[in-house]
């Protein structure tokens, strides 16, 4: 866009898979059958996943608006075969998932800086949910960070720079809603890498 200042766009394409195992249902002695899927022993749904992002970004500051699953998609689990009137089928649906976020870059000295950060995401009908994050960041080799998912849970983040072709990434999400019941957090793994780099700039070359 100018000396400073850039901008990038992205998109991807994929596929989800999604499947039920109807053998693992249980719903007891009195219901022993779910009529939805009584005749099939395993679903799976397969479904296009597209997603776009747009990013703004300098060294001192960035922001970036992404939407994924953009083509709504129907999904269900049942196998075709209902009959009757004693049971009423809702479909589900994928829908867009839409996510808003920006930082800023304050230099704390020569070498290490402060990089706090927020994301907005925001799927109908579920109400708008923000992540606040902070990160410290070493000369752009090395960081740690944290966020926090108000009234859902919170995560820590470390990450490296080896060179500038590859970095790795690792965090760890806990879930401190009632979802905790079932879920003892994520553990996550990311490699990054930067392709036609010619001029040996670290990766990424802004790093947030």
């Amino acid at each position: 866009m100018n000396e400073t200042t850039s901008f990038a766009a992205g998109v991807s394409f994929g596929i989800q898979n999604l499947n039920l195992n109807t053998g693992m249902l249980d719903f007891g002695e009195q219901y022993p059958i779910d009529p939805v899927v009584a005749n099939s022993s395993y679903i799976n749904n397969i479904k296009p996943d597209i997603s776009l992002g747009v990013w703004i970004y300098n060294m001192r500051w960035f922001a970036g608006l992404a939407a994924q699953q953009i083509i709504p998609e129907k999904i269900g689990f049942n196998d075709g075969k209902l009959g009757g009137d004693s049971v009423t089928l809702i479909n589900g649906k994928l829908v867009p998932h839409m996510f808003l976020q920006a930082g800023h870059r304050i230099l704390l000295g020569d070498d290490i800086s402060f990089l706090p950060s927020f994301m907005a995401k925001y799927v109908n009908p579920v109400p708008l949910s923000f992540d606040i994050n902070i990160k410290f960041q070493y000369r752009d080799i090395i960081w740690v960070g944290a966020s926090l998912r108000p009234d859902d849970g919170y995560a820590a983040l470390f990450g490296v720079n080896v060179n500038g072709t590859f970095n790795i990434v690792y965090s760890y999400d806990f879930t401190s809603s009632h979802l905790n019941t079932v879920s003892n957090g994520t553990h996550q793994i990311v490699l990054g890498f930067l392709l036609g780099n010619r001029y040996g700039d670290w990766c990424p070359r802004n790093v947030f």
